[in-house]
């Protein structure tokens, strides 16, 4: 009866110093290679709102591996982006969420950015980008698409 309880606590010991020894941040470092199994798909620049900021969101973001698509959208004061990770890396999702977050706040001081891993988000900037590529949004629509799909990201959060 000893033997099994000594060898329950051994297991567990092991176990706990296996997770302990992880990884701290939930990230990979980004490579210099983008990611060739992301779902990118680049805004034209000729719209009436410039979607500089959103490619440029987009480039940095697709050199994580964990990231299998990325959609952003971008006003003159406001980003939205949203994102889907690979499977097995959902688990870590706050802590992802959170660290890239930080980097694209601080990479665009001038704008608000928010960064959802929501699927109807994801589905949501699809169906503006496909928009705004086509020229059928005008700069005071696509503003308020983009403040209503704000709200509802921060309530599904």
């Amino acid at each position: 009866m000893q033997w099994r309880w000594a060898r329950n606590l051994m297991i567990s010991f092991l176990l706990i110093t296996l997770i302990g020894c992880g990884n701290d941040s939930a990230l990979e470092p980004p490579t210099n290679q983008p990611n060739g199994d992301i779902d990118l798909t680049k805004i034209s620049t000729n719209s009436s709102v410039s979607q500089h900021h959103a490619n440029r969101a987009k480039e940095i973001l697709s050199h994580y591996q964990e990231i299998t698509t990325v959609k952003a959208v971008n006003t003159d004061k406001h980003m939205l982006i949203a994102i889907e990770i690979q499977h097995g890396k959902r688990f870590q999702l706050g802590k992802i969420r959170e660290q890239l977050t930080k980097q694209m706040k601080k990479e665009f001081k001038d704008l608000k950015v928010e960064l959802s891993t929501d699927k109807k988000i994801v589905m949501e900037l699809e169906k503006l980008e496909k928009s705004i590529q086509s020229k059928s949004y005008s700069k005071k629509k696509l503003e308020r698409k983009l403040k209503k799909l704000i709200e509802f990201s921060k309530e599904q959060t």
